[in-house]
């Protein structure tokens, strides 16, 4: 019995433990499922997190990009800086009154802008730019370059000129029955209408380039009609400016300009001018303008000398109308008529051995009118090309405030004809090539000049037929880029 009881307790024993084996074993099965299950749950988590600082790493370039623009605009927000650029080669060739020619089939030249622009205030802003306009492999000093209109606007050295410097202050809001805006500085006044076909780019002056073309120092105020009239988009333009000012007589002399010599009379302009879309349509211009140019020197050159003189008074009368990509026909079309009227003072000027009235040679001081047009469009093609023409023509007597125009011909003060045709091609948005020819046929001498009589040059002495240009040619090719 007692052998027995000892059996089956053994086995009893077994029994118990094979059941705490189980019991135990699905215990720490258990335990072994869930910590696996943690372990996945951590390892998942891990892999998000390594993809979430793998996407924080991918961007944080990307954000560092942003704080250094966000830094970089917070310096430039002061002044905002523009670049446009041209480089141009020119195959001229010219006719002379006696029949002799001359050429230039390889001439090179390169101009530089740097647009400045910068807000100063919610009302007020300022435009400026800085020119250079040069002859490759040349910087000899242009003799015209020191003529204020004309700084930074004919080829010459190197020289950084200040083209345009003036501030917009709208003194009167847009909530004003006429809102008004003044701009004072040296003006938006070269490269005007219509120009800007031609030349690839939008409006960039006030003014149309068949009348004034070139730097100048002024103050304007615009005022809207908006709130006054029907006409929401017409404005209205006083202008005033100094096509001379007589500061200093004697240069050897210091301060000379305190209680200067006033026997040479600064040269005043004064303009007016209504611009408005021609019925309503913003995809037109209408611009009259009326300028009068109040004792015009004989030489801005010559500004210091006690030969120089006041020659008498111009007035401009003209008309512009233009229409830019006409019922998005990729057409565009403009037109402009202007009147000249020299009214010659009695003084005579000086220079070398011959002497010289407005319009005339010292003896004749009669009033002379002259006339001028100019007419031209541009078509873009599906490739995005354009193609243009532009003609122009003036009288004997047309005088125009162009001197200072980017053209070497300046063929918008021609007395006879003009022709250009030009093909443009977008290389990408911010620059193109522009191939093109032009052709002057002029029927008088001196154009472009307020002192000396145009004359035919039928009626040309032998020597003066040797200098008198008849005909001009330029075929021509030029990059330019805005940025």
């Amino acid at each position: 019995m007692k052998r027995l009881s000892i059996v089956l307790a053994v086995g009893l024993m077994s029994v118990t433990l094979q059941s705490y084996d189980k019991g135990l074993e699905r215990y720490i099965n258990k335990i072994v499922e869930k910590k696996l299950k943690d372990y996945k749950r951590v390892k998942e988590k891990n892999k998000k997190l390594r993809s979430r600082v793998a996407y924080l790493e991918k961007h944080m370039d990307s954000l560092e990009d942003s704080i250094e623009s966000v830094e970089t605009k917070t310096l430039v927000d002061k002044v905002n800086f523009g670049v446009g650029f041209e480089s141009a080669v020119n195959s001229y060739d010219k006719k002379f009154a006696d029949n002799h020619k001359k050429k230039s089939n390889n001439l090179y030249t390169t101009k530089l802008s740097l647009n400045m622009k910068a807000k100063i205030a919610k009302n007020m802003k300022f435009t400026g730019r800085l020119s250079m306009y040069k002859y490759w492999a040349d910087s000899t000093k242009h003799m015209y370059s020191g003529f204020d209109n004309m700084q930074g606007r004919v080829p010459s050295d190197s020289t950084l000129y200040v083209e345009r410097a003036y501030v917009d202050w709208k003194f009167l809001d847009d909530k004003s029955f006429l809102p008004t805006t003044l701009t004072i500085g040296r003006q938006p006044s070269s490269d005007g209408p219509s120009y800007q076909f031609r030349e690839n780019t939008t409006r960039k002056s006030t003014y149309s380039a068949l009348i004034f073309d070139g730097a100048g120092d002024g103050a304007v105020f615009t005022t809207s009609l908006k709130n006054a009239t029907p006409f929401k988009n017409t404005k209205v333009r006083f202008a005033y400016g100094k096509g001379f000012q007589n500061d200093q007589t004697n240069p050897n002399v210091a301060n000379a300009f305190i209680g200067a010599d006033n026997s040479l009379k600064d040269t005043n302009v004064y303009g007016f001018f209504i611009e408005a879309p021609i019925l309503g349509r913003d995809d037109t211009l209408f611009q009259l303008d009326i300028t009068k140019m109040k004792n015009v020197i004989g030489n801005a050159m010559d500004s210091n000398s006690s030969n120089n003189i006041n020659l008498g008074d111009i007035t401009f009368v003209g008309m512009l109308f233009e229409g830019t990509n006409i019922n998005n026909s990729g057409l565009d079309l403009f037109a402009h008529f202007a009147m000249s009227k020299a009214n010659p003072s009695n003084n005579i000027y000086k220079y070398g051995a011959k002497n010289y009235s407005l319009l005339g040679d010292g003896i004749d001081f009669s009033k002379k009118r002259g006339r001028a047009f100019w007419i031209g469009g541009r078509y873009a093609l599906k490739n995005s090309s354009k193609i243009g023409f532009e003609y122009n023509q003036g009288s004997k007597n047309w005088i125009s405030m162009t001197q200072g125009s980017n053209e070497l011909i300046n063929k918008l003060s021609t007395r006879g004809k003009a022709y250009e045709a030009y093909y443009i091609y977008p290389i990408n948005r911010y620059s193109f090539l522009r191939f093109g020819g032009v052709r002057v046929d002029y029927d008088y001498t001196h154009s472009g000049l307020y002192l000396g009589e145009p004359k035919k040059f039928s009626s040309l002495s032998s020597t003066d037929k040797k200098s008198a240009v008849k005909t001009v040619n330029n075929i021509y090719l030029k990059f330019g880029l805005r940025y």
